[in-house]
């Protein structure tokens, strides 16, 4: 008989390696809402699940468990396969369906019938999200790493060697600006962000640190108590000249989205309709000059023509909200300094 862990046994499982996981919804469940380290292993396609659905509301349960089983039943081999592909032989599988009920249930009995150790478990994915839901409602302390726009922030974070570090942007697939769109990389769902976020701190001790974020990033916002926590937590102000500043943004917002092959024409656009997003903030005659600086540089294909609207945009907008944000904030000061005394300060902090 298949064993049964907790949702907190199978996080474990999840954050130590020590075993491969399945969750086996449906793509489209599991496109709404996943946890890393989850892979999707259906047992019911979506339109299987779809007729399931139909069957269990017009004829009701056993009927519905009827049509699965006959749906099923003839690509149980290959579903099977397709399940042990995704993961490392003589390692435990742990099965998630949505409540740890039928689907699992039948999943773990086929796998375990090929000759594989498996826990399903309790309560499937619900129980999972309310275990990581509960991590984010936990008190947090922070170190957040502040600094002008382009101070190379993001670089910093990524760059120290240390485990409790939590990286919103990477996790939200976006760099919180109105710029901050990745080209080839949608956001996740809420729910899959929220569980990314948890799952992070679920394996963090002590302080941890961050970049300073508004509470919406793209399409997403942060939880609430991260948020608070983080608004209330000391600043390591990173300083950084408004050339560097510029040239750190050329690099990550121009020359590496164009190096990876993207169309020059499609990010030319894609800036424009960016900078369009925050007229109402610039006002028309900044809006103008911007757009008109992006044109220009993307005409010229010279990286330098890139610095006017750059530093245009840093100095008249941004630079702006962030020295009035600094104003009226009450956060203490941890730390302030270059990007080489901040890494080395923080490396102290964390030894």
């Amino acid at each position: 008989m298949t064993q049964t862990i907790s949702a907190s046994e199978a996080l474990d499982k999840l954050s130590d390696s020590s075993s491969d996981l399945l969750d086996v919804r449906s793509e489209g469940e599991f496109a709404a809402a996943s946890i890393p380290g989850f892979h999707n292993a259906p047992i019911l396609r979506n339109s299987e699940r779809q007729e399931v659905g139909l069957c269990y509301k017009h004829r009701g349960q056993q009927a519905a468990i009827a049509l699965g089983e006959q749906l099923v039943g003839p690509v149980r081999e290959a579903r099977v396969l397709e399940w042990l592909d995704k993961t490392r032989p003589g390692v435990p599988v742990v099965v998630a369906c949505w409540r740890g009920g039928l689907r699992s249930g039948i999943a773990s009995e086929w796998i375990e019938e090929a000759g594989r150790n498996v826990f399903r478990v309790e309560g499937g994915y619900k129980a999972l999200r309310h275990e990581l839901l509960e991590v984010l409602t936990r008190p947090h302390e922070f170190f957040v790493i502040s600094g002008l726009t382009g101070a190379g922030k993001t670089r910093l974070l990524e760059a120290l060697s240390i485990r409790n570090k939590l990286n919103i942007e990477g996790l939200a697939a976006h760099r919180g600006s109105s710029f901050g769109r990745f080209m080839n990389r949608p956001q996740p769902t809420q729910a899959t962000f929220e569980n990314r976020l948890a799952l992070t701190l679920r394996s963090c001790t002590g302080p941890i640190l961050v970049e300073d974020e508004s509470k919406v990033i793209g399409s997403l916002h942060l939880p609430e108590t991260i948020y608070t926590a983080m608004t209330q937590s000391p600043l390591i102000i990173l300083e950084s000249s408004l050339e560097e500043r510029s040239r750190n943004i050329f690099q990550e917002y121009v020359a590496d989205v164009l190096e990876v092959g993207t169309d020059p024409d499609l990010l030319k656009d894609t800036a424009m309709a960016s900078t369009y997003k925050l007229q109402r903030r610039l006002g028309g005659l900044l809006t103008s000059k911007v757009i008109q600086g992006i044109q220009n540089a993307f005409a010229s294909h010279d990286p330098e023509a890139h610095r006017h609207w750059i530093e245009l945009l840093l100095t008249e907008y941004y630079d702006v909200r962030y020295r009035y944000s600094q104003v009226h904030s009450s956060r203490p000061l941890a730390f302030r300094g270059t990007y080489e005394e901040c890494q080395q300060w923080i490396l102290n902090q964390y030894a």
